[in-house]
């Protein structure tokens, strides 16, 4: 059995603020806000729409963990959420890669098909901004 990847879309995520915690039981956290998202492919459309963040665990081996919750709005003002979770061998400010595993949730008639999609995807960190190519599984 083969898996197929086909584009489905880039997520430019700008980060306005971080708040870093230590010395929790877990390690550490690292919560991002984003200023802005941005999701954009050939078949889907959307920018943030409210809170949107990014929750970082920093693992005491220097690898991460991310859990991400965005909020977004589709040019017909229908909503769309995308939930990810993933892993980095090291923090995206250090230009490691994240890669992640997104699930999209809208109630956007034209977009229902997101609802059933399981995607993976790779960030880049650039500055202050997280740029994601995200692929749909086939």
């Amino acid at each position: 059995m083969t898996l197929l990847l086909r584009p489905l879309a880039t997520l430019r995520i700008t980060i306005e603020r971080q708040t870093r915690l230590d010395g929790l039981p877990i390690g550490g956290r690292l919560v991002g806000e984003a200023a802005s998202c941005m999701l954009e492919g050939e078949r889907v459309r959307a920018t943030q729409a409210g809170p949107s963040s990014d929750w970082l665990t920093l693992h005491t081996d220097g690898t991460v963990s991310v859990d991400a919750r965005l909020l977004l709005v589709t040019p017909s003002a229908a909503h769309l959420t995308v939930r990810y979770r993933g892993k980095g061998a090291a923090l995206p400010a250090t230009g490691a890669p994240v890669y992640i595993v997104p699930v999209f949730e809208t109630d956007d008639p034209d977009l229902t098909w997101l609802n059933g999609v399981q995607a993976v995807g790779k960030g880049i960190r650039d500055d202050a901004t997280l740029v994601y190519e995200i692929y749909e599984l086939e």
